[in-house]
C-alpha cells in the first residue's frame, strides 16, 4: 500500500554485574563463613565468641544498609539483593543466637551436676 516513515527506537540496558558481586554478595558470603568460625571456638570463650557474633552483626547491618543506598529509590518493592542479605543476616543472627543457648544449657547441666551438699554450703551465708 506503500512506504510509510516510522522512527525506531531501541534502549539497550545493561547492568554492572561484577560491582554487585565485589561490593556486596562477596562481602556478605564471607561475614557469614566468619559468624560460623565461632561454631570452633569454645563454649568457654566468652569475649571471643561475642566479639566474633557482635562484629559481624554490625557489619553485616552497615553492609545492608550502604547496599540500599546504592540502589534505586522504590521505596514499595523488596529487592532480591534484600532477600539475600536478609538471609545472611538471619543466618549470622542465628548463630549468635545459638551460642546463647548452647552456653545457657551447658551452664545448667554444670549446675545440675552440683551436688546438694555443696550447693548448701555455697549458698550458706558467711
Amino acid at each position: 500500500t506503500g512506504s510509510y516513515p516510522r522512527l525506531i527506537l531501541q534502549f539497550e540496558l545493561r547492568r554492572n554485574v561484577l560491582y554487585f558481586i565485589l561490593e556486596t554478595y562477596v562481602p556478605s558470603t564471607l561475614l557469614v563463613m566468619l559468624s560460623w568460625i565461632s561454631f570452633w571456638i569454645t563454649l568457654d570463650s566468652v569475649p571471643a565468641r561475642t566479639c566474633i557474633g557482635v562484629t559481624t552483626v554490625l557489619s553485616m547491618t552497615t553492609l545492608m544498609i550502604g547496599s540500599r543506598s546504592s540502589l534505586s529509590k522504590t521505596s514499595c518493592f523488596i529487592k532480591a539483593i534484600d532477600v539475600y542479605l536478609g538471609i545472611c543476616f538471619s543466618f549470622i543472627f542465628g548463630a549468635l543466637v545459638e551460642y546463647a543457648v548452647a552456653h545457657y544449657s551447658s551452664s545448667q547441666k554444670c549446675a545440675a551436676k552440683v551436688p546438694e551438699e555443696v550447693r548448701g554450703i555455697l549458698m550458706r551465708p558467711v
